[in-house]
Order: C-alpha cells, then structure tokens, then sequence
C-alpha cells in the first residue's frame, strides 16, 4: 500500500510533515547502471550503510563486508562502480523528503543486468520478494529492464540482435509473480512499477565519439522520438499483458518532452546552444567499450528520471518541489534547469489511453512498420 498524504497530494501542500506517520513506506528499485548511476556524484549519492531510511539501503553492499565483487572493484573506462549505491534512488528520497512522505528506499542493481538475468539470481529474487532488514515485502518494487533489451530485434554496431522483447516480457512477469507468491504469503499486496529508460543517442546519431561508429547504428537517420516510441511501446505493452504490474513511470517520454521544449539537446555529439543540457554523459574520457558517450544519463538525466518516478509513485506534481529543490542543490543543477525539468517530469503521459490503443493492436502495427524499412 502507498502512503501518501492525500491532502498535501490534492492541495499541492507537498512540503506539508508527515513525521507522526508510524511506519515509512518501503521502496525497491530493481536495476543495472541505469539505476544505480554509473557517475559520481549521482552513483553515491545518499548512499551509506545505516539500517534506517536516512539512506538507501543497497542490497549488494549493506556492509563493508558483504559488498559484492561488482561493487568493489575498478569498472571500465577508469571508472569506479563502487557501492554502496544511492543513485536515482538516492534523488527519489531527497524528493519524497521535501514533499514530506517518509519513504525507506533500497536498491537492488548490478551493472548490465537483464529483468531476466535478475530472475535467474536466487539471491537477488528472494530480496526482491522480501525486505531482509524487515523480513516483511515491500510496499512498492520499481523494476527497470536493461536500455536495449525492450526494443525489437536489431543490428547495432556489428551486434546482430541488440533487442529482445520477448525477455523483457518472460524476466518481467517472473519476478510479477514472485512478488506475488510472497505478498501472498504474507497477506500483502505490493504495488510493481516498470521504470522506462531513455532513448539512446549512441544508437541514433554518428560520432567519432561513438565506438564503432562506421557500422551504421540501428536508428541513424531517425529522430531521437523514433527510439523513444519503441521504448514506450514495449514498456506500455508488457504493463498492459500483466495485471499484476501497476504501471510505468515513462521517465524515456520526458526526455522527449525536455528537447522538445529546448530545455536539452537532442544530439550531444554537435555543438549546441550554451542554454541547453546534455542529459546523456559526456565524458569520453569515462565512456568504454559497448558503453560510449550519449550512453548513460548524466547527473542531469538521472534528476530527471528521479522526479519521473517522484511523480508516478507518490502522485505528486513535481513542480511543487519548485527551483530551489535540495536534490538539484546538492547535486549542481542551477535552479532554473530544476524547474525545467519538473516541468518536463510533470506533463502526464495518457497511459489508459495508450493501453487501449496496444490493445487494438495499432501500436505495435507502427512499431513493426517502422522496423521492417530498417535494413539489418
């Protein structure tokens, strides 16, 4: 069960204290970098290993002890994945902070990970299915697929299948339904939110930033919406087969809405106006391998993921956190780019809307349509 205050939500009193609220609402974020941020300052932040809701609770590194390999060693490129992770998860609880809810917020998330890689983890399945610093379900499990998994079939950069939607639905519904068996178990019933990540630039523009950039990307000569109405489809199809899924925090949409609205580049790799943020990374010095630059989301992209899932979850209208937001604060965002982006996270998706349209089929006729005119 969500508890949010239903009068600070209705009245936009979202500052309003909720500190005689007996028990905080606990939160799990399932992911991979995308989740856990792969840079600092967003992968540390709120991060630690205190057993209450101060921080985020990092199931791979609740203690020096136990961190996992992953989260101790160097990562590609000179970069450090090193745990305990705070991540998005760590902005989602600075905002639920200043909107006054008292969340407990953990993160389950190992670098490239698959929904299905997940599922097939017996560790990683079992706190999913059960708080292990409660002993209890969670209230509310965030799950986000790896960034080309939901999209069809393609050839990318000498990969002749990056997309494989029919893993997202089977590692999806897996780890639905082992939620399910323990809220059963329990007497519960935890609310599952799919959290939809960001198109992807690297797979949509050339740049000899990009590593194998003579091999032509799957979406080169599309625009950036292309790749980002491929995500929401799959993530608006896998919520609307499986009733046991709540819905979708469409954070991919509102990168859309942000460039739309001049707020952000739409391709990194080219000199933009001075005004406008990359929400991709854009050190090529950090960037590596299959991860290049216009890959991961930057400081700026993770803030806004964050206060898409702030939004979705909590029902609140991020624009009440207002310029002078904490989490933007800390993590250098100026003021006028926090309200900007509020406001790219605030504008609703129609989700019924674009449900009853997968069920008529529509959609994925237009998905299809515009795959089979893409060679490879």
């Amino acid at each position: 069960m969500v508890r949010i205050p239903v009068i600070a939500a209705a009245t936009g009193l979202g500052l309003m204290s909720v500190a005689a609220q007996a028990t905080p609402t606990t939160i799990l974020f399932v992911g991979n970098s995308f989740t856990h941020g792969k840079y600092d300052p967003v992968r540390t932040y709120n991060s630690g290993f205190g057993t209450g809701s101060a921080t985020v609770h990092d199931q791979n590194c609740l203690t020096p002890a136990t961190c996992s390999s992953a989260e101790t060693t160097p990562g590609s490129g000179g970069t450090f994945e090193k745990g305990p992770f705070g991540g998005v998860p760590g902005i989602f609880l600075s905002l639920t902070r200043e909107a006054g809810l008292d969340y407990d917020v953990s993160i389950n998330a190992v670098s490239s990970a698959t929904l299905t890689g997940t599922a097939n983890s017996s560790s990683r399945v079992a706190a999913i299915q059960v708080n292990p610093l409660t002993g209890k379900p969670f209230d509310n499990v965030v799950l986000q697929e790896q960034s080309f998994t939901p999209l069809p079939a393609i050839s990318d950069r000498g990969i002749a299948t990056r997309g494989n939607p029919a893993n997202f639905v089977s590692g999806a519904n897996r780890l639905v339904s082992g939620i399910q068996s323990a809220d059963a178990a329990a007497g519960v019933s935890t609310q599952v939110f799919l959290y939809e990540t960001q198109p992807l630039a690297s797979y949509t523009y050339t740049s000899p930033q990009i590593q194998g950039s003579s091999v032509t990307q799957a979406y080169v000569g599309d625009p950036i919406e292309t790749i980002a109405a491929d995500l929401h489809s799959a993530y608006a199809s896998v919520a609307a087969q499986n009733p046991g899924i709540t819905g979708v925090a469409y954070a991919g949409d509102a990168w859309i809405r942000a460039i739309q609205a001049g707020t952000a580049q739409r391709n990194p790799y080219i000199t933009n106006p001075a005004d406008q943020i990359d929400l991709w990374d854009s050190d090529v010095s950090a960037a590596c391998c299959t991860t290049p630059v216009g890959y991961h989301p930057s400081t700026y992209g993770a803030y806004l993921n964050a206060l898409v899932l702030f939004s979705r979850i909590t029902g609140i209208d991020p624009t009440t956190l207002g310029a002078g937001e904490q989490a933007a604060a800390d993590l250098g965002i100026t003021p006028a780019q926090a309200l900007a982006l509020e406001r790219a996270a605030a504008t609703p998706v129609p989700e019924p809307a674009t449900l009853a349209l997968l069920a008529t089929g529509l959609v994925g006729v237009a998905v299809q349509r515009r795959r089979v005119r893409r060679p490879g």
